[in-house]
């Protein structure tokens, strides 16, 4: 029965969710990784916690249209500069409001001492639908720039720097973030089991009343 299949695919779903947060978790606490000894291509690092030693050049990516509470703004994304490396990191460093102008760049502190970073490593942000000109880079100063997309190709051709494809969620309690609200992935396990239960739900309903229209029917048909 329909009903039945597709309570069956949401709970798979849901176990597919809670795997993914499990492998998660099992990241966390896992062995840090230190970017200054180098990232390997074909490693799977999304969700590791990670170190990095370096500066900030000044370079920052604005992420646009990111809600934060109702309220639209960009993701900052700044480069570090790896000490004994020729490639840098884009480091996440959270959200701030876009404020009433949009064609204003908002001012940004960013220092560039040497210093000791620490955060999780995730992929590219998804910037939802792509559109056409998606892949614009919009440079708004000299060291500023606004996206649509993180494209590590890109970014490294209009920048000059190099970047390692994977970018650094900067720790809440590090200093020179902003609004840093990370989110594990798959913590929607419960949507897919409620979704599941209302299948299944269906499916019974439909049974009950398949049985009482049948009952009824034999009812109406005896003499």
């Amino acid at each position: 029965m329909l009903f039945i299949a597709l309570g069956m695919w949401q709970l798979d779903r849901a176990a597919q969710k809670r795997a993914t947060f499990s492998e998660f978790e099992r990241r966390g606490h896992a062995s840090k990784v230190d970017l200054n000894l180098g990232v390997d291509d074909d490693e799977v690092l999304p969700g590791y916690r990670a170190a990095a030693a370096g500066r900030y050049i000044g370079a920052t990516i604005l992420f646009d249209n990111q809600v934060h509470r109702g309220r639209a703004g960009y993701l900052v994304y700044s480069v570090f500069e790896l000490d004994g490396r020729k490639e840098s990191v884009l480091v996440n460093r959270g959200w701030i409001n876009t404020g009433a102008d949009r064609n204003r760049a908002p001012e940004l502190a960013t220092p560039t001492v040497s210093q000791q970073l620490e955060g999780r490593l995730s992929l590219s942000p998804q910037g939802g639908l792509r559109l056409e000109g998606s892949d614009m880079i919009e440079r708004l100063t000299a060291d500023l720039w606004r996206v649509q997309a993180i494209d590590f190709a890109a970014l490294t051709k209009t920048i000059g720097v190099e970047l390692l494809p994977i970018t650094l969620l900067l720790d809440s309690d590090a200093p020179y973030g902003f609004v840093r609200a990370w989110k594990p992935p798959a913590i929607d396990e419960n949507r897919h089991l409620g979704y599941a239960f209302q299948w299944f739900a269906l499916a019974v309903t439909v049974v009950v009343v398949t049985i009482v229209v049948t009952l009824r029917g034999d009812k109406a048909g005896t003499p």
